[in-house]
């Protein structure tokens, strides 16, 4: 006696349920990707450093940061373009060339995220909602409508002393 063997688990409506949502959900990435901005993609960077390195100083309740140059973990910031991202203290600090580096709220304006960002063609951008700002701190695109507040920056003997 033969025991006959469905080959097809699937009735017609639920492969219809299944070929339709997978057409669907490939419609939307394709759509996701074709509104991306690649201008951001294209040369990515994490910061430089996060918290926890001797280069850092926090002092006076997170409102003076002093940093040190000298240090290797803090290497990225000597050049321009370089960043760092001060957890801790909620402060973004970027080498803009021309022996400048500024500083700013890493609170953005729009949600108050404070983590996530990402720099990248002299633009930082908030990933939680993708707000970008310039190295002014100026709002070069939504959803925040408020620029970054900047902090003062004194550099003196390969020190660089914010002051909130």
């Amino acid at each position: 006696m033969k025991k006959e063997v469905d080959i097809n688990p699937y009735s017609r409506k639920q492969f219809l349920k299944t070929a339709g949502s997978t057409a669907l959900f490939a419609t939307l990435g394709i759509g996701f990707v074709g509104c991306s901005d690649s201008s951001m993609d294209a040369i990515s960077s994490e910061p430089s450093m996060r918290p926890g390195s001797d280069a850092i100083t926090i002092s006076n309740n997170g409102n003076k940061i002093e940093i040190d140059l000298n240090d290797d973990s803090v290497s990225g910031l000597r050049s321009e373009g370089g960043w760092l991202l001060v957890d801790d203290a909620r402060t973004l600090v970027v080498n803009v060339g021309d022996n400048v580096i500024r500083a700013f709220t890493s609170v953005c304006t729009h949600q108050q995220c404070f983590r996530d960002w990402r720099f990248s063609n002299s633009l930082f951008e908030c990933t939680c909602h993708g707000s970008r700002f310039n190295t002014s701190g100026e709002v070069v695109r939504g959803p925040a409508t408020r620029d970054l507040a900047e902090f003062t920056v004194v550099i003196e003997n390969n020190t660089v002393t914010i002051t909130k």
